[in-house]
């Protein structure tokens, strides 16, 4: 998230001096500010490195020649606006071109190949020795990058693709995390993968195509599933051995464990129609009914009876991908938000502190026996339904990002806001953590999207304030603050 970016707030009414006693609200409104709370640390301006401080190494296994080449790199990007993840788009890049090395070689595809892009002597790269100068080639393939359309909605490994036009599209995903720390390492900026679900994956897909691995952690957090099935060896008479889960290239995506199951499979069925081509969607299967690409939205083809709701298709929505081309994975709407989550406001109290996400408050704090693992203890927060799957939530208070990752399984975040006082916001998935670690908030800030991550029957958040390194209820705590939870 750009943290020199901060939402704008407006006064919205002034209270009359007779009447005493009442909250002063701020609405946080939307406008251009509305994108940056959407922004993930990724997508702030990129850092600079100093090229004589770049250490010894090794980080993720390069060392000191590598990671000063890195660094050019880095600093290119810098030096034309670019982004974090277009610098560490960079980065990947010439690691799967040239393992961060000046190569003065080519390969039997392109034997006129140089430097650390392998940049082709076609006119388009310059001289043999712009191509052969770290910080010069670095410059001209974020040149060609700037022109690639639409790049921030790409994955990183298609941006990368379009620009060295190489046979395999994927060849250069594997190199993201690699990436990732070297620039994290070089830059010191913290959080890059936000957002950048396909490389930190919450399933156990096995062994899928990377396409099918794209669509999987992308698509199912959108719709707050919880379980996806990917590869396995043929079952049945019905597995497809061309497109179906033998050949890697299906996905099962599980409705029967989250609230209100039946009408996140509509949406998500009429999701992939909608997105078919840029899904690669060869045929999904819903609710014992067939729908190839191609066709209609409406032309839907009974199925024969299977036998059971798994065998027909009632508790998961079935999709087969063809995988021949390039995947491209659209949001599934406008904003930040699925269009069922029409809460997109907060207010800021006297005290100053927020109300963290929308309501009803479905656990309170106490004890209780645990939904999922049936054990009695205490339930150290308060939950609150937040509006649903992708629904707003909102720093408390101002303070200092302390956590921002998935922990055991479970996206969170904690706020430290001085004084002894933390906030703890729980279950979001990976894509959902909007700020990193090290971030100065504000209160009523967005700071991520409700997910069902972790130890978690559905989507909601759950909410915690620490005095002192112990929790404490957080109902009675934020009213003395003048905020009512669950409204």
């Amino acid at each position: 998230m750009d943290q020199k970016s901060t939402t704008t707030l407006i006064i919205v009414g002034l209270v009359p001096a007779m009447v005493l006693f009442l909250i002063i609200s701020i609405v946080l409104l939307g406008g251009d500010d509305d994108a940056d709370a959407c922004t993930p640390v990724s997508s702030q301006a990129g850092g600079t490195v100093d090229i004589d401080s770049v250490p010894e190494g090794p980080i993720a296994g390069y060392g000191h020649e590598q990671l000063v080449n890195a660094a050019y790199i880095i600093q290119a990007g810098h030096d034309l606006g670019l982004t974090t993840r277009d610098q560490t788009i960079g980065v990947m890049t010439a690691m799967a071109e040239s393992g961060l090395t000046v190569l003065d070689h080519g390969d039997a595809v392109g034997p006129d190949s140089r430097g650390l892009f392998q940049q082709r002597a076609n006119g388009a790269w310059g001289s043999e020795a712009d191509r052969m100068d770290p910080f010069t080639s670095a410059t001209n393939f974020f040149k060609a990058l700037l022109r690639i359309e639409e790049r921030e909605s790409l994955e990183p490994t298609l941006v990368a693709h379009r620009v060295q036009a190489n046979a395999n599209p994927y060849i250069y995903e594997n190199y993201w995390p690699a990436a990732v720390a070297v620039v994290e390492g070089l830059s010191g900026v913290q959080g890059i993968n936000a957002g950048e679900a396909q490389n930190s994956s919450q399933y156990t897909l096995g062994d899928v195509q990377p396409q099918t691995a794209v669509v999987a952690n992308k698509v199912g957090p959108m719709f707050g599933i919880k379980t996806v099935g990917g590869y396995r060896d043929a079952t049945s008479q019905y597995d497809d051995m061309t497109y179906g889960h033998p050949a890697g290239r299906a996905l099962d995506f599980m409705i029967n464990d989250i609230d209100d199951g039946k009408a996140v499979g509509d949406r998500l069925a009429a999701y992939l129609q909608e997105n078919a081509e840029s899904l690669t969607v060869y045929y999904i299967i819903w609710q014992q009914r067939i729908w190839m690409a191609g066709d209609p939205p409406d032309a839907w083809t009974l199925m024969e009876d299977r036998g059971s709701d798994t065998q027909n298709h009632m508790d998961h929505v079935h999709l087969s991908l063809d995988v021949s081309g390039e995947v491209s994975v659209p949001a599934a709407d406008d904003s930040c938000t699925t269009e069922d989550n029409t809460t997109t406001s907060t207010t800021v109290s006297q005290d100053g502190w927020a109300s963290p996400g929308a309501g009803p408050i479905t656990s309170s704090y106490g004890m209780r026996v645990n939904p999922v693992t049936g054990v009695n203890k205490l339930h150290a927060g308060t939950d609150l339904g937040g509006g649903g799957c992708d629904g707003p939530i909102w720093a408390a208070q101002s303070g200092t990002v302390t956590m921002a990752r998935m922990e055991s399984g479970t996206g969170t975040i904690v706020i430290d806001h001085g004084g002894g006082v933390e906030t703890v916001y729980l279950h979001m998935y990976a894509g959902g953590i909007l700020v990193g670690a090290g971030d100065k908030v504000t209160a009523g800030q967005q700071i991520g999207l409700v997910g069902s991550s972790g130890n978690s029957t559905g989507c909601h958040l759950h909410f915690e304030v620490h005095l002192d390194g112990s929790p404490t209820d957080p109902v009675p705590y934020m009213a003395q603050v003048g905020i009512t939870l669950g409204e």
